[in-house]
């Protein structure tokens, strides 16, 4: 007889991304998606779709004023961003214009 083994298909997604080595890509695109969550709404809207590679986040800013007040606030920013992960994942953020 057949032994049949349950799992759940979460505990199965889990596995295959720890296998592929690929959590840490996936938690840099969980990072990118907080970006209108931190700053709200209306400042996300003002802003380009943020993405990050090898733990830095870039991120359009087209109106001088806002990418400098923005740059004034990396530090916190980064905070707030890695906060979720209890672990750095955003080692730093660039504004782009």
């Amino acid at each position: 007889m057949k032994k049949v083994y349950e799992e759940s298909l979460g505990d199965v997604l889990r596995r295959a991304i720890e296998e592929a080595d690929m959590a840490d890509t996936l938690d840099e695109y969980r990072a990118a998606a907080l970006w209108p969550r931190i700053v709200g709404e209306e400042i996300a809207a003002r802003t380009g779709k943020p993405y990050v590679l090898d733990g830095v986040m870039t991120i359009s800013v087209k109106a001088a004023p806002l990418r400098h007040e923005l740059m004034m606030s990396r530090s916190q920013l980064i905070k707030c961003i890695n906060a979720p992960f209890q672990r750095t994942v955003v080692k730093e953020i660039r504004f782009i214009g």
